[in-house]
């Protein structure tokens, strides 16, 4: 993965030599870009802030905010919108469920526990236009919605597209995501020393009352010939406009 990394990330700041910008319009479609989901205040603070444009990019639930204000302004021209996830490694789960429920308007996510065998379903909604109501306006209405996904999507970085997959509402560009299913749990030895595990919390969706797994990943619906191809911004908006 640190080679693909290497790779992808490379190629981006070959066209990006000052750095991606979260969030970026090219004619009329809207990328939404971020390498960690990061939930990093109390959700009281998002209500405080007078306007969405002092949220930060490296805060994935402002950013998403900012970028749903710019979209849905009034004469916006986006048809069309994408979530680039294709160098993302994973980060926080709430943040995770927050852009599912922001694409989908309702997200529900699965977990099992490998060792119990217990399971649970959680469904989530986001209040993304901060106007403490839960209803069309946090939602995109008819734009088209698109997920770029790589072998370097990892964790939650494979659970969103592995959502929007299984919802048939998102079309997945990119090459299949990269995996992984079980939740990281912190833990420290009798020293004192911290550090990550995989806990046995598996991430999952429930389709006719079953539990699937995500830990193979996704597959694209349409394949990207190679990292360049992700990053050509005028290049991909015209690919996105043929398609079906």
């Amino acid at each position: 993965m640190l080679k693909a990394i290497e790779l992808y990330r490379g190629e981006r700041a070959n066209v990006y030599p000052e750095g991606i910008p979260g969030y970026e319009e090219v004619g009329n479609t809207a990328y939404i870009t971020f390498d960690e989901f990061i939930y990093p205040k109390p959700a009281d603070e998002y209500y405080e802030a007078k306007d969405s444009v002092e949220f930060s990019d490296k805060d994935t639930v402002g950013l998403i905010m900012k970028a749903h204000d710019q979209i849905t302004r009034e004469n916006s021209p986006i048809e069309n919108v994408v979530i680039d996830l294709s160098t993302n490694i994973g980060g926080s789960a709430d943040a995770a469920e927050f852009v599912i429920a922001w694409f989908l308007q309702e997200g529900s996510i699965g977990m099992r526990d490998t060792m119990t065998g217990a399971m649970c379903n959680s469904t989530y909604r986001a209040d993304v236009n901060r106007d403490r109501k839960f209803d069309d306006n946090d939602t995109l209405g008819d734009r088209k919605l698109f997920c770029l996904i790589s072998p370097i999507s990892f964790s939650c970085g494979n659970l969103v597209p592995c959502m929007f997959k299984e919802s048939g509402f998102v079309t997945l560009l990119g090459r299949n995501s990269g995996g992984g299913a079980c939740v990281t749990q912190p833990i420290s030895s009798a020293w004192g020393t911290s550090f990550r595990i995989s806990s046995p919390r598996q991430l999952s969706f429930m389709k006719n009352g079953s539990f699937y797994d995500i830990d193979r990943g996704t597959e694209p619906d349409f394949v990207l010939t190679g990292p360049k191809s992700y990053y050509d911004r005028e290049a991909l908006t015209e690919y996105i406009n043929s398609l079906p």
